[in-house]
């Protein structure tokens, strides 16, 4: 009788869940390797296509930057012509006959968008030759005029030192940074959804583990009736309500892995969840830092998609500044100095060019109504009002959002001291009822009942510990 009871007394301390240690459940016999949480979130950030898809929008900025460049390239400019007259004259005197012109130009020009000017240089060949027989005059059957020259052409008013042709450049860098901080928000965004998946995988394995004791424990407890029940120890029906009490843990373990194969199958599209398995101190270590965690109200403004707004909006504003510079007049200052000579021999004039000519002089352009200017000025403060509009939105939302955290987070806290606490008074009440048991003065239900509470309250704080690690991923995707 004795050794029964030492027996029973262990199979009902197992019921309760009070024996130590833990393990994952394995899909097979092969040991698998623990993964960290920060090597875990290195194999998602290397396969995750959104992360690719969110870099996507960064790289055409950056393409547009490379476009921008485009007016300060350095043009090569190069012309040739060949012309063939007849000439006539109303003076029966005179000659007639054919005149040709062959002339060649090479040259460079390359604007500098900073002070929006134009600069040009190059060569220009001309050569004249005349068919006519002039009779007794001697005249040289061809002429040469070779020359080069530099020259310039410097915008006024409305793009003075280069405003419009900076715009292009200076508004793709803008755009870089807006998309670099909208890519970075977003891959956030992205990794929280795996952050939080990995402590589902912790959690939905120490549940199986809490779940696979609870049914051993259960199975001996039913094994240790039935002999008891065989002995005449024991009523049938307490038989059978131990033999329904493993049978509700089998149930609820079937549950319980079938949520966990589909968690797999869903983690197993970026890492390989038969070699690995997650690490339970990760767990400890991320419920630890959001217990301690300050849940304080951050202003919006100090957020990373106030910044965003921010930048949207100084990138609004100048492209505003910009349009309000093309209702100005074109202004246009041009110059031009060439050196040139002409000789009917081509090494004496190519030899001897101490001619120079000079040129100066200024154009002025300016559209009567300049309605694409005003346009874009509208367009500029219509972006500008919507930016506006969008921060308000966002602010409001944040606020609801935080303010909801906060809430809930102190009230996640507040149940997990009492979820704590009511499983030290399970245990305690469990041990009374088991004492009492053993002196045949309660009824079996009440010990098995004891001991599911204790499993369902222990399932339960391991739950409320996960939602508490996901609000402080939520808050610190929200603040930042």
């Amino acid at each position: 009788m004795i050794r029964y009871c030492a027996i029973f007394c262990a199979a009902l301390l197992a019921a309760a869940g009070l024996t130590a240690g833990t393990a994952y459940p394995q899909e097979g016999t092969a040991p698998k390797e623990t993964l960290s949480f920060e090597s875990y979130l290195g194999k998602i950030r290397e396969k995750l296509p959104e992360l690719k898809k969110n870099r996507i929008a960064v790289e055409r900025a950056r393409n547009a930057r490379l476009a921008a460049d485009a007016p300060s390239d350095t043009m090569l400019e190069g012309s040739g012509a060949w012309n063939k007259t007849w000439r006539y004259s109303s003076n029966p005197f005179s000659r007639r006959g054919y005149e040709s012109t062959y002339s060649a130009n090479l040259g460079v020009s390359k604007k500098i968008p900073p002070t929006g000017t134009t600069l040009r240089a190059g060569a220009s060949y001309t050569q004249f030759r005349s068919d006519i027989d002039y009779g007794s005059f001697v005249l040289p059957d061809a002429y040469h005029y070779p020359s080069y020259y530099a020259g310039f052409t410097q915008s006024l008013l409305n793009n003075a030192f280069g405003v419009i042709d900076r715009f292009a450049a200076r508004d793709a860098e803008m755009k870089i940074a807006i998309e670099k901080l909208r890519a970075d928000n977003a891959d956030k965004s992205d990794l929280n959804r795996y952050r939080k998946l990995y402590f589902d995988w912790v959690e939905q394995a120490e549940k199986l583990t809490l779940l696979q004791k609870s049914i051993a424990n259960a199975e001996a407890l039913r094994d240790q009736v039935a002999r008891k029940f065989r002995l005449g120890l024991a009523e049938n029906d307490d038989v059978q309500n131990a033999a329904a009490s493993a049978l509700q843990y089998r149930a609820a373990y079937e549950e319980a892995a079938a949520a966990y194969r589909a968690l797999l199958g869903e983690i197993g599209l970026l890492v390989d969840t038969s070699k690995y398995a997650p690490s339970p101190g990760e767990f400890d270590a991320r419920f630890s830092a959001s217990e301690t965690a300050n849940f304080s109200e951050v202003p919006f403004e100090k957020t990373r998609s106030a910044e965003i707004y921010r930048l949207m909006k100084n990138n609004h504003n100048y492209a505003r500044e910009v349009a309000e510079n093309k209702l100005l007049p074109q202004l246009e200052l041009h110059g031009m100095v060439t050196r040139k000579a002409q000789d009917s021999d081509f090494a004496a004039a190519a030899g001897g060019m101490n001619n120079t000519d000079y040129y100066l002089g200024f154009s002025v352009t300016y559209p009567l109504g300049n309605s694409q200017a005003e346009s874009e000025a509208r367009i500029a403060d219509l972006a500008i009002e919507e930016v506006n509009r969008e921060f308000d939105i966002s602010r409001n939302d944040y606020g609801k959002n935080l303010t909801s955290l906060l809430g809930t987070a102190g009230g996640i806290k507040k149940m997990i001291g009492i979820s704590g606490e009511r499983i030290k008074a399970l245990e305690s009440k469990y041990r009374t009822e088991e004492k009492k048991y053993l002196q045949a003065r309660l009824d079996l239900n009440f010990l098995i009942a004891s001991a599911n509470a204790l499993t369902a309250e222990r399932i339960n704080l391991l739950g409320l510990k996960k939602q508490l690690i996901y609000h402080h991923i939520d808050y610190t995707d929200l603040t930042e």
